[in-house]
């Protein structure tokens, strides 16, 4: 597997929107492993494509870590429901690719401040109004349709986050402009990939410019 470069803000790329995709090609399905690769890489719990430099409608999630607790959150029952193309229920299983996703249903307004992103390392957070339910419905890297229902705090939250990511919307355009410093977010990011352990990381880790190769699904 390889893993992608992260784009970091203020990258043009992470502002474009991005386009749906109607090739479900190999080379899409191989796309999609390297992008849960990448996450993994960043330990990040879900990344979408733009993220890779990649506008194309696609995100992945792996929740597993959040569903264990591990995350300080808890998993109750039916609190996170997969169901296929007729309606019938089907066995969660992490991660999860969407493309195409669409959130058809969000109500339980709630505001957090724990969301973060892996196009801000180390930058401050601050709030951001979501969503606890939500009802999204998306296509997997076979093209197969499926809805998720889910009253999960931190899927939601993220769903609505990487959703925003192919809309070209990011946290700081949700942030009151009074909270923070547009020039403190930049120079926290440039802090973090000028440290000496993360750029000794990141060259170990041998990234790829996923927005120089000429996929057949774009």
């Amino acid at each position: 597997m390889e893993i992608y470069k992260v784009l970091h803000y203020a990258h043009v790329l992470l502002k474009k929107k991005s386009t749906p995709v109607t090739k479900f090609t190999d080379q899409l399905r191989e796309f999609v492993k390297n992008l849960v690769t990448t996450a993994h890489a960043f330990e990040g719990g879900g990344i979408a494509s733009p993220q890779v430099g990649v506008n194309k409608r696609i995100f992945i999630g792996d929740y597993t870590l959040a569903f264990e607790g591990k995350r300080g959150f808890e998993k109750k029952e039916n609190d996170f429901l997969v169901f296929d193309k007729d309606g019938n229920k089907i066995d969660v299983k992490f991660p999860m690719i969407f493309i195409n996703p669409e959130i058809v249903e969000k109500s339980d307004p709630i505001t957090t401040n724990w969301e973060g992103c892996l196009s801000f390392p180390d930058a401050e957070s601050f709030e951001i109004p979501r969503f606890n339910t939500i009802l999204l419905r998306a296509q997997n890297e076979f093209g197969e349709f499926f809805t998720v229902k889910t009253t999960h705090l931190y899927a939601a939250v993220n769903f609505q986050h990487e959703v925003d990511h192919l809309d070209g919307i990011l946290m700081i355009d949700h942030w009151n402009k009074k909270d923070y410093s547009e020039k403190d977010i930049v120079a926290a990011i440039k802090d973090h990939g000028d440290d000496p352990k993360e750029r000794k990381r990141i060259k170990k880790l041998k990234l790829i410019d996923a927005n120089k190769i000429n996929f057949d699904f774009i």
